[in-house]
């Protein structure tokens, strides 16, 4: 498309007067793009940015600095207290309940990744950095992810309200 030297001039002029890119490239039967490149290479002056913001401030007239995006933190699942504070050790009985907490269930033996299958509990021992993690390991039942004792935690119903 070649700008003609009216279309220039009726550019600058609607430009001057406020109107919006895609207005004026209506009147001049352009694509809003197309005035938003002329503009550009013409170097006429910015204008505030005609979306409204929620406050009536007006807008900063220096450049914003780039926002640095923060890495996401990890998700980590919940591992009960007494997992937290003692080193994990094989045993083959529940701990007793304590009020108010879960107490986390004893185990036979580590688990690791590439031993679970369909018949294992998947509920995380420890910490994955470590070298003493696992899972539980426990039989589950069919088309279930966790044991009796894990799937307590993991699938709470809602009380009554």
């Amino acid at each position: 498309m070649a700008w003609t030297e009216q279309m220039v001039e009726d550019l600058k002029r609607m430009w001057k007067e406020g109107l919006t890119t895609g207005e004026i490239g209506k009147r001049l039967n352009v694509s809003k793009n197309s005035i938003v490149g002329k503009v550009h290479r013409l170097g006429l002056s910015g204008r505030p940015s005609p979306i409204k913001k929620k406050s009536d401030a007006p807008a900063p007239k220096e450049p914003a600095a780039p926002k640095i995006k923060e890495p996401a933190k990890p998700v980590e699942k919940p591992i009960a207290k007494e997992e937290k504070s003692e080193p994990v050790r094989p045993k083959t009985e529940t701990a007793p309940a304590v009020s108010g907490t879960f107490a986390a269930p004893r185990h036979k033996g580590n688990v690791s990744l590439t031993e679970l299958d369909n018949h294992t509990c998947r509920w995380p021992i420890g910490d994955p950095k470590d070298e003493n993690f696992h899972f539980c390991g426990k039989k589950v039942r069919i088309g279930q992810t966790y044991c009796e004792e894990h799937a307590a935690v993991a699938y709470v119903k809602p009380g009554k309200k």
